[in-house]
């Protein structure tokens, strides 16, 4: 190596010339170009229609484009039963807008999407170069490990998931929120920005809104500007109320809930849950016949209501096993290295070529994970409570915290895990910058 390589590594990424940074965003294209098309190539997506995505996106946006109507027709999903608020509408509605510009041809909409989204992962980035007091190839090692993590690439360049859309959003959350500076988190602008990624991560997933209501909260702990919490709040609560309209005009309810919830809280706490899982999908219970209500019911409402009763009543009746399933699920979350919600009953972790090729990647994040989360649990013990150390610790716990624990209660896969990588990761380097910065 090079003794001008070595002094470019050894660098702190702040101190590297503007040029560097724009070359950095560069080999993000290349990346975004390159899976895009692996994945187009693995998953023929060339030629498909967007209506034939999975996890109920395809059938969503068929009903959408022929009726009009944000509402999949009875008996798609449940016999007798037509949804509406069972799927947040930025998804659908966005994979249309890109379909209606470059035709609905799942390859050409795949590569928009990840133009676009990819593009906060950009920003997220040269933020982070831009900022951070930690030598260029600490910060290379560690991103240049998310960026390669099988499961993690198979995540951001799919179209019909919400981990492809939320994973590169919180990515810039938190560089938003951990590496601008203290002078730029005062201004209003930063504020609107934050606040608008707030909104889409309302848009994208349910288990996202409590983890946006108190960003605002820890912003104002943080920084005590009131100004900037205040607009974030606003954008927030206005994001819930406008979510809460959608649902009314098309599902008849003022709401934010999902009438999906009652559904997926049943299949990961009923009598059958422990027989497939964490191997397997949940999902196979549909297929089997096994989730089935001993009534007619009256709409996608009465629906959630029922299967939540039925989970409850589970629950109720075995603690212990819910207490069991719950571990099960806080391990899939917090400590499984392998390959989880297969598909197929039967089939074996160790199967496939990518599950057996994930298992490196996740064994070092489990131990980036742990090492993050007892460093900030010690420094929120530890550090003085108005430090930004401290609150920044607070921060990544609290994220922790509220997202895992949908899952803990319903059920989580390594798809679920995917959106933890990189927030855990700029945590360990907001760390070592802070650390650069206080002995500089």
């Amino acid at each position: 190596m090079s003794s001008r390589l070595k002094r470019l590594l050894a660098t702190p990424a702040c101190d590297l010339p503007p040029a560097a940074r724009w070359w950095a965003i560069g080999l993000l294209l290349a990346y975004t170009l390159l899976g895009t098309l692996a994945l187009d190539c693995a998953q023929h997506r060339s030629g498909q229609s967007i209506t034939q995505l999975g996890f109920g996106y395809g059938v969503l946006i068929e009903a959408i484009e022929k009726t009009g109507e944000y509402r999949v027709a009875e008996g798609v999903h449940y016999p007798g039963v037509a949804f509406s608020a069972h799927r947040l509408p930025f998804i659908p509605y966005f994979l249309i807008a890109v379909k209606d510009v470059v035709g609905d041809d799942l390859g050409r909409v795949a590569l928009a999407k990840c133009l676009v989204f990819n593009a906060l992962l950009a920003l997220a980035i040269f933020g982070v170069l831009r900022t951070a007091r930690v030598p260029l190839w600490r910060v290379l090692l560690l991103l240049g490990f998310v960026l390669t993590m099988p499961r993690w690439v198979l995540n951001v360049f799919e179209v019909g998931l919400e981990e492809a859309y939320n994973i590169t959003a919180l990515s810039l959350l938190f560089a938003w929120l951990w590496f601008s500076e203290a002078v730029h988190r005062a201004r209003p602008g930063w504020a609107v920005r934050l606040g608008l990624l707030l909104v889409l991560l309302i848009f994208l997933k349910s288990s996202m809104v409590y983890w946006c209501l108190a960003v605002p909260v820890l912003l104002w702990l943080r920084d005590r500007d009131l100004r900037a919490a205040g607009i974030a709040l606003a954008f927030v609560v206005a994001g819930l109320g406008g979510l809460a309209a959608f649902n009314l005009a098309h599902a008849g309810r003022f709401t934010i809930s999902s009438s999906w919830e009652g559904w997926n809280l049943y299949k990961g706490n009923c009598e059958y849950t422990a027989d497939l899982y964490p191997p397997y999908s949940l999902d196979l219970l549909d297929y089997e016949g096994k989730v089935t209500a001993d009534r007619p019911l009256r709409d996608e409402w009465d629906h959630s209501a029922y299967f939540a009763g039925r989970a409850k009543t589970f629950i109720k009746a075995h603690p212990g096993e819910f207490f069991k399933l719950a571990l099960r699920k806080a391990w899939i979350f917090y400590g499984e290295v392998r390959a989880s919600g297969l598909a197929q009953r039967g089939e074996s972790r160790y199967a496939k070529p990518i599950y057996l090729l994930q298992i490196p990647w996740m064994i070092v994040f489990r131990v980036l994970l742990w090492a993050a989360i007892l460093l900030a649990l010690r420094t929120v013990w530890r550090a003085p409570w108005r430090s930004d150390t401290a609150l920044v610790a607070l921060t990544y716990l609290i994220f922790l915290v509220l997202y895992s624990g949908f899952h803990v209660v319903g059920f989580a896969y390594e798809r679920h895990v995917m959106p933890i990588v990189m927030p855990t990761v700029l945590y360990l380097l907001w760390r070592r910058s802070a650390a650069a910065t206080t002995t500089s």
